[in-house]
């Protein structure tokens, strides 16, 4: 290391003149190699006052697998699973916290225990049993039991954050919880509600915090402790969180007590390691300074990295799909909604821009309950969108705003590509490209519809579970225009309204299989209020030597931490 201010840190490490967090810290900035950090940071006293870097006890069986490094690209200044929607967030939680229940491996459709052993429904299911496992400890000592769930759940529902919903649509009242005795909790779910158990294994929402903490961080101003578990978390989950920079990133040690147990082969530390710049992100993949990063590279840089020797690039069709949002009050009419649909160049975004990770589909992903696989399909059509254009209202000449993430070289070359053919019919399209940041507050804004641009490019979404009215109520209800709703286009359709209520409590799958088809038959073919490009194939980068990574299609971007190791060098 021939970098002075890399030599003058390394003096300083070594002379025990920095702090376990400043050597953290600075040695991230410094973009000192993983291994030689971690060994630094463990080696260096700790400062009064700072998150305690415990040394990690010895491994009674010798095995252990050491750091998992993961690339992220910015840090977060709130990851409180009860409050923060991100996907980032969601993926701390799965460090930090368990949940009840989980998807379990690859699967959206089959479920196993994390801290129920078991669970069970009446006839009807309007009534769920959880029996909990004894002897669960959360990361402050204290016991993790019915009533702790119920308490951590309250707050869930209390606190109003993002997530609530995920709960409020089956449980209303924190009455409606019932700890009756240490090892059970019952949910009194007033009508049949088959998806309950689905939503309950959602990333988003239901882990469970300490209300220990809760009670100790909570102030009359901030009640549910917020402030503390927006940078902070206290649950019951693999790994306790030792350090948290929003620069620099996160660090992780194993929970001895861990209700799992930790025989076998497992990580000893997690970090989260911001990188900004996409190629020193890839240069740590390729260097095998880090082991993985998840959906975070550009395509291009995916395709070199195929035939890396160090890391293996996991493909699988996500939940998610993406599309270019329509601002209803300002295209007017259908026909125009329809015209920009046949204009958009969907054989060319999904081979020349996002080259094969995308999947045409409407709304929903195929994997999706209540995917209609029959769902009808736009082609690239000029000739029939220039004359719907003119039937819906406008004349040659006229320009549509088209608003996308500067940061996004697909969304860029996306942009273009419509914007050629929209040119090609009579017509301009004005790229409008802004940061994230912008393009998000202008989405969930609170200005007047007619103040937007005409279109948002790249906006995706994916379900909390695997649920069709999950999907597809957030994103097109009346509900949901304005007041931080993600209805940025003002669509409102009155017969999709009704579709939405009655999906919203159904008891019949036949029922909801016939709802969901006509509605995604009115977000496409009748009255469409987005351009769909499709499905995308998600990726994550992970090091050739990392063992037990299962790629599950609604945990997008997360780990099963505890359950991935490193193989011994051969």
């Amino acid at each position: 290391m021939t970098d002075p201010r890399t030599q003058r840190f390394l003096a300083a490490t070594r002379t025990g003149r920095l702090s376990r967090r400043a050597v953290l810290e600075t040695g991230l900035r410094l973009g000192v190699a993983t291994p030689l950090l971690t060994s630094l940071v463990f080696a260096a006293p700790e400062a009064k006052g700072a998150p305690q870097m415990a040394a990690v006890p010895a491994r009674q069986d010798g095995a252990s697998s050491g750091t998992f490094t993961n690339i992220i690209t910015v840090g977060t200044e709130d990851f409180d699973p009860h409050y923060s929607y991100a996907t980032l967030s969601s993926t701390i939680a799965m460090c930090l916290y368990d949940m009840l229940i989980r998807y379990k491996g690859d699967s959206t459709t089959e479920i196993e225990p994390m801290l129920a052993e078991s669970w069970e429904a009446n006839e009807d299911q309007s009534v769920v049993t959880f029996k909990i496992r004894p002897d669960v400890t959360f990361h402050d000592g204290t016991v993790c039991d019915a009533q702790a769930v119920k308490d951590s759940y309250t707050r869930w529902i209390e606190l109003g954050g993002a997530p609530v919903n995920v709960i409020t649509r089956f449980v209303e009242s924190p009455d409606q919880m019932v700890a009756v005795d240490a090892t059970t909790l019952r949910f009194d779910l007033g009508r049949p509600q088959p998806l309950f158990v689905y939503a309950m294994a959602s990333q988003y929402g239901p882990s469970v915090l300490s209300p220990t903490a809760i009670k100790e961080h909570a102030t009359a101003e901030d009640p549910y402790a917020h402030e503390f578990f927006k940078a902070d978390g206290v649950g019951t989950g693999p790994y306790r969180l030792i350090s948290n920079s929003l620069n620099e990133g996160l660090v992780f040690e194993r929970f001895t007590e861990y209700r799992a147990g930790w025989e076998g082969n497992h990580f000893d530390r997690i970090i989260f390691r911001v990188v900004p710049e996409e190629a020193t992100r890839r240069q740590l993949l390729e260097q095998g300074d880090a082991d993985a990063a998840a959906f975070n590279l550009t395509v291009d840089n995916i395709e070199a990295l195929r035939t890396n020797d160090r890391v293996t690039v996991v493909e699988y069709p996500s939940t998610a799909n993406q599309w270019v949002i329509m601002n209803v009050p300002r295209l007017k009419t259908v026909e125009a909604r329809k015209g920009l649909s046949y204009a958009f160049p969907y054989d060319d975004v999904q081979n020349a821009v996002f080259k094969g990770l995308l999947k045409r589909t409407g709304p929903l992903a195929d994997s999706v309950r209540g995917y209609d696989p029959d769902v009808f399909l736009y082609p690239t059509d000029l000739a029939k969108a220039k004359e719907l254009l003119l039937q819906g209202g406008f004349q040659e000449g006229d320009v549509f705003e088209y608003m996308f993430d500067s940061n996004d070289p697909r969304e860029a070359t996306v942009g273009q590509l419509f914007q050629a053919n929209v040119q090609q019919i009579g017509f301009d399209l004005d790229l409008q490209a802004v940061d994230y940041a912008t393009l998000e507050s202008s989405i969930f804004g609170d200005a007047p519809t007619e103040e937007k641009p005409h279109m948002y490019g790249g906006w995706g979404w994916w379900p909390d579970y695997n649920d069709a009215w999950n999907q597809l109520a957030p994103n097109f209800t009346a509900a949901n225009i304005g007041g931080g709703g993600s209805n940025a286009g003002a669509y409102d359709n009155a017969r999709f309204e009704e579709i939405m209520a009655e999906a919203e409590h159904f008891t019949s799958e036949e029922e909801y299989d016939a709802l969901m088809k006509e509605a995604q038959n009115i977000l496409t073919e009748q009255d469409p209020p987005a351009i769909y490009y499709g499905q995308i194939i998600y990726y994550t980068v992970i090091g050739k030597d990392i063992q037990g990574y299962v790629p599950n299609p609604l945990y997008l971007s997360s780990f099963d931490f505890w359950g991935l190791s490193r193989s011994p060098a051969t």
